[in-house]
């Protein structure tokens, strides 16, 4: 089957049942994970925004007030599979008539990293590679 941009890299996504009691709004995680977006959370069947809780590491937390209702395994979290190290770009700037008109992205490299020859990549500079790390480019990086 082919593909466009990269093929999927997980086939299974781990499920994770709570039993909320009405009054807690944090639960224990399975799995750590690095922001809302990397979960699918349902309170009794009900989809949540990813702005109806937050995550740190093995916590999620559901704030002040909202502690889900009372239930039998009513907690249902779904883990998306994506890197622990993932971060959702910000797609606030530019105001609320025009959102995502500019995005944002760190300025150093302290990992190794390739650009694969099947993709492109871009930043904006300036950009710093630590020692020793190095980017490896076999298709195309541009950094503007």
């Amino acid at each position: 089957m082919s593909y466009l941009g990269e093929q999927p890299r997980f086939s299974e996504y781990p499920s994770q049942l709570i039993s909320p009691n009405g009054t807690d709004t944090s639960f224990t995680l399975d799995n750590s994970v690095g922001n809302p977006a990397q979960l699918i959370v349902s309170i009794s069947g009900v989809k949540q925004s990813v702005n109806a809780y937050a995550v740190t590491g093995t916590t999620i937390d559901f704030g002040v007030g909202n502690a889900p209702p009372a239930g039998t395994l009513t907690l249902e979290i779904i883990y998306l599979g994506l890197r622990s190290d993932y971060v959702l770009a910000d797609q606030t700037q530019g105001g609320t008539t025009n959102p995502a008109i500019m995005r944002t992205n760190g300025q150093t490299i302290d990992q190794n990293m390739t650009v694969a020859s099947t993709v492109n990549a871009v930043s904006g500079g300036p950009i710093t590679v630590t020692s020793p790390y190095v980017v490896t480019v076999l298709g195309y990086w541009t950094v503007v």
